[in-house]
């Protein structure tokens, strides 16, 4: 195999695309059973931060009748349709376990297989891990802390105070979800 690429989602999909492209063997792995998988379990608000002109994966543009900031289902269904769109069968359920120069490339070992290429990608993405703060006196608050990876919807918080720390895009949405 020329490349392996870890990760379905925007990442290696588009490097899929590009290197289909140029003719070069590639496989995409994927831990989970779809596409775009981080995605999915965003929370239900979420929109593009970015115009759809400027998030679009190389030689396929989002639809026309999407709005300028697609929704969290239209960019699972523009994933969806990237990968259809260019043949792009990622191997799904293989979680990558160890990646290791090898001579002359990479040994990629999954939960179940030993690959070999000579070219690896990585594009997992940096949000699969979420990320909790500390701060003083935050084990004596008898409320809940929920990180915005568990956050879906407001309706569990309505008539209730509710302090979103950090204004980020996703605690700037879900600040104007609560409201």
């Amino acid at each position: 195999m020329e490349t392996i690429i870890i990760g379905a989602g925007p990442g290696g999909l588009a490097v899929g695309a590009c290197l289909q492209r140029a003719g070069m063997p590639f496989l995409i792995l994927e831990q989970a059973a779809t596409v775009g998988a981080t995605w999915h379990g965003h929370y239900d608000r979420l929109h593009l931060h970015t115009p759809k002109s400027l998030s679009a994966l190389p030689y396929l543009a989002f639809p026309k009748d999407y709005p300028r900031y697609p929704s969290r289902l239209q960019v699972i269904a523009y994933l969806e349709q990237y990968a259809d769109h260019f043949a792009l069968s990622p191997r799904f359920g293989q979680r990558v376990v160890a990646a290791r120069p090898a001579a002359g490339g990479w040994e990629v070992q999954t939960q179940d297989t030993r690959l070999a290429a000579a070219d690896l990608v990585v594009a997992t993405g940096f949000a699969h891990v979420p990320y909790y703060p500390q701060w003083p006196g935050q084990a004596d608050f008898q409320g809940s802390c929920l990180h915005s990876s568990a956050y879906r919807s407001g309706e569990s918080f309505s008539q209730r105070r509710v302090l979103v720390v950090g204004f980020g895009n996703s605690g700037g949405e879900i600040a104007l979800d609560l409201c």
